[in-house]
């Protein structure tokens, strides 16, 4: 079935980590992350965001020292494609993988330039995208009433502003923007992607007739290629995979084989494995010697040092003494400093015990015996060592012999074995190199099949374009159409929000924004209220893709549902907080109820056979939408881990 409509599925997100990797699975329909501040989850979205052309991604410390690369596996108009980018240059190219990520590293990549500054090595990101989602690429005039206003490109960027409610978007007054450059581009990026140019039908013949040339040179190099590939022999798909299933079990062959040799060099000889366990067991007695010597050289330097303070305290008392003898002895008679009487000698002595007799030789004789026993314990220590030494000596002597003849039984252990594990290895390696040359080859004959993929995908592109030509000559909608639509799809939005008042309901077709009891979006000064709106509005978009030959991509990612809602901890300033109070934003059954419409959208999107997918984030998810619909939950995050949820994206950053 040709897919006459783009469409992006987004299946999973891979955020390539240095530990592991960590990935996020998607599904068709509704998805939503939620979970505690912090978590990652808006790095999610914005990741998404820059893997399709965003031209910056801010990470936080966490995926700066995890991440190396991200990847996602993407459904583009119905074929899978693998886009891998650099987080830390959004300048380098983008690479883009015909694949799965399961066989992306069967064939090369394609590499785009992520901007217009500077064309990459296979052109450039956006005409890829829109290239591969059949959408015609144009020039919109930067001033639309003026005839000789210059042109600009419209971009795959310019369409993924109504793909991806930002936070700062939620309820913003700017939406869209207003009374500027880009909201000028805005509307007629709206316009283009509902077919309500003026120039629909004729850039969509111009889109058309460049698909043609496309495809010609798509036949032209694949026939080239495949010319040449007959002409230098080169082995076809089956003769490649036939040769390779060969090399894998003769290389599983050679692995047997050396590993058999290997055994058998192991445990070919009894005697090998006597030495051996000698040869260990001469080691461990080697290292006690050695360990005693050090033991013994510590006990002595410590016995000597402590002999040498004696020795000094021997030499002070002995200096006292000599000291005392020339000064002589004390009088024994003595005038008070305080009150000039008399005192005697041998009356201070008695009353503060003043031993008269002379210690200091006592102390003297007291230290010498004890560096005398110090001399002996240096001398048992030193004669320990020797005898420590000795051993250690005819140790190593035995050791060297016990290796020598290791050696010995070794070579004649392993000489028969030698020469036919070279042969094997010499095959081994010889298999290996064989293999590599035949996964180029393979990748060959593969870039070889994706340039007739690109000559099939040229052709659907052209069917799809030529059916949506149809379609748009058939009947192309008028705005007035479309805008009643989108308000009456809004009005039942509303309504099934339970907001109150509720009347006067359409969308502006000046601002292409909502307008609610004849106040334009713009003018509405509760947050919450605009919250409602704008979601609504976008799924209204959304909503009017299904039923349309539109070039909406189907897709819708929404970051903080509960802005304005009482869902966050942050205070907005552009609201009035008596407006929120009296619209009742804050009501429970609203906030659930905004996520019942998204569910609804998804089901009547398989009525239609027009599938859609809405990403939503938001730091908490009403109980009764979790127990309802457990399957559209994409991810949780705690902080704490509980109930078994993750911590984060990066969910083993707290380990590291």
């Amino acid at each position: 079935m040709i897919a006459t409509k783009p469409k992006i599925f987004i299946e999973r997100l891979v955020f390539a980590g240095r530990r592991k990797n960590y990935i996020v699975p998607f599904a068709q329909g509704l998805n939503i992350i939620y979970g505690d501040s912090a978590t990652g989850k808006s790095s999610i979205l914005e990741c998404i965001n820059y893997l399709l052309g965003s031209s910056k991604f801010i990470y936080d410390q966490e995926i700066e020292s995890s991440v190396l690369y991200v990847m996602m596996q993407v459904w583009l108009s119905g074929s899978a494609y693998v886009i891998k980018r650099d987080i830390f240059d959004a300048n380098n190219q983008i690479e883009v993988y015909s694949a799965t990520l399961e066989t992306m590293s069967d064939i090369y990549p394609q590499k785009y330039s992520p901007n217009f500054n500077k064309e990459g090595q296979d052109g450039y990101f956006s005409d890829f995208l829109m290239s591969a989602l059949s959408m015609p690429s144009i020039k919109i005039r930067q001033a639309p009433t003026k005839d000789e206003s210059p042109l600009t490109r419209l971009s795959f960027r310019d369409v993924f502003k109504f793909c991806y409610l930002k936070q700062d978007d939620v309820g913003s007054k700017n939406l869209l923007g207003e009374g500027s450059y880009q909201g000028v581009k805005n509307k007629e990026t709206f316009k283009y992607l509902f077919n309500l140019l003026d120039s629909n039908i004729s850039d969509l013949q111009v889109e058309l007739s460049a698909a043609l040339s496309e495809q010609k040179k798509a036949e032209a190099t694949y026939r080239a290629v495949s010319e040449f590939l007959r002409t230098v022999e080169f082995k076809t798909e089956f003769d490649l995979d036939d040769a390779l299933r060969d090399v894998d079990e003769r290389s599983g062959v050679a692995s047997l084989e050396l590993k058999r040799i290997n055994s058998a060099i192991v445990s070919n000889s009894e005697s090998y494995s006597a030495l051996k366990d000698i040869l260990n067991s001469m080691t461990l007695k080697i290292a006690e010697a050695e360990s005693t010597v050090q033991e013994c050289d510590q006990s002595i330097e410590r016995f000597v040092r402590l002999k040498n303070d004696y020795h000094g305290d021997i030499k002070k008392i002995k200096s006292i003494k000599v000291a005392k003898q020339v000064i002589g002895s004390p009088q024994l008679m003595f005038s008070c400093p305080l009150c000039d009487s008399a005192v005697r000698m041998d009356d201070v002595q008695h009353e503060h015990e003043i031993d008269r007799s002379d210690q200091m030789s006592q102390e003297v004789n007291s230290l010498l015996r004890r560096i005398k026993d110090l001399e002996r314990l240096v001398e048992r220590e030193r004669g320990k060592r020797g005898r420590a030494l000795d051993d250690l000596k005819v140790l190593v002597s035995d050791r060297d012999n016990a290796r020598r003849m290791l050696d010995e039984e070794m070579t004649s252990a392993i000489t028969p074995y030698l020469a036919e594990r070279d042969a094997w290895s010499y095959e081994s390696a010889k298999i290996q190199e064989e293999r590599k040359g035949l996964e180029r080859s393979i990748k060959v004959r593969n870039q070889q099949k994706q340039i007739f993929k690109d000559l099939q995908k040229a052709a659907d592109r052209i069917l799809a374009l030529e059916e949506k030509l149809a379609a748009v000559r058939r009947d192309a909608p008028s705005v007035s159409d479309l805008l009643n639509e989108m308000g009456d799809a809004l009005f039942k939005f509303l309504r099934f929000v339970q907001i109150s008042e509720l009347r006067d309901v359409r969308i502006d077709e000046r601002s292409l924004l909502p307008v609610l009891r004849n106040r334009d979006y713009r003018d509405t000064t509760s947050g919450g209220l605009r919250t409602i709106l704008s979601i609504g509005h976008f799924l209204g978009i959304l909503s009017a893709s299904m039923r349309r030959h539109t070039n909406f991509p189907g897709l819708l990612m929404i970051d903080t549902v509960g802005k304005y809602l009482g869902k966050t901890n942050e205070l907005y300033k552009e609201t009035d907080l008596a407006e929120d109070k009296k619209e009742g934003v804050s009501d429970p059954r609203k906030y659930a109820n905004i996520f019942r419409a998204m569910m609804e959208l998804g089901r009547q999107a398989e009525e239609f056979d027009s599938p859609i997918q809405i990403i939503v984030v938001d730091n908490d998810v009403p109980p009764e939408v979790r127990q309802s619909y457990p399957s559209s939950i994409a991810a949780y995050f705690n902080n704490e881990g509980a109930d078994g949820a993750s911590r984060g994206l990066i969910d083993d950053a707290h380990l590291h």
